[in-house]
């Protein structure tokens, strides 16, 4: 008898803790479950009378849904022609008259037929967010060697206004 007195508190504790894990308050909209089974077994006094079990309507479980248009973010272009960057962009579903091009060399003028000619970098970077707004500027090289090639942004040397030649016969 000594011992179940030293364990009722901890069985009246335990159970408790268990209607609590049970029960509480419920977010979904569901109500709370009502333990069945007496839980103290030290108490005398009969069970306590339970509501019917409450009827619960199955809730929707939110699922990922795969949106069918692309995310709105920059695409690498960089070694494209222009051509295939603007196709690139109508693939995404994103209007390519929001590509502005310019010469990546200060000393190159575009041409006006620069289809082919192939991108050296765009602005904003690959993967940055693109908003309804935001216009991309790519700039042109005519060959894609010379997306490399640049003496302080200009594509000869000889054009460079900090270009010293080398002395003659030397």
């Amino acid at each position: 008898m000594r011992t179940l007195r030293h364990l009722a508190p901890v069985i009246l504790l335990g159970g408790l803790v268990l209607a609590g894990c049970s029960g509480g308050s419920q977010t979904d909209g569901t109500a709370p479950v009502t333990p069945t089974a007496a839980t103290d077994t030290a108490s005398a006094a009969p069970p306590a009378t339970t509501a019917p079990p409450a009827t619960t309507t199955p809730t929707a479980i939110p699922t990922a849904t795969v949106s069918a248009t692309p995310d709105r973010v920059m695409p690498a272009l960089h070694g494209r022609t222009y051509e295939e960057a603007r196709a690139e962009f109508t693939r995404r579903g994103l209007s390519a008259a929001r590509l502005t091009t310019a010469a990546q060399h200060k000393d190159v003028t575009l041409s006006r037929d620069h289809d082919a000619w192939y991108v050296c970098a765009s602005s904003p970077r690959p993967g940055a967010p693109l908003s309804a707004a935001t216009t991309v500027t790519v700039k042109l090289a005519k060959d894609f060697s010379d997306c490399t090639t640049s003496f302080h942004g200009y594509l000869h040397q000889e054009n460079d206004p900090a270009y010293t030649p080398p002395p003659a016969g030397g």
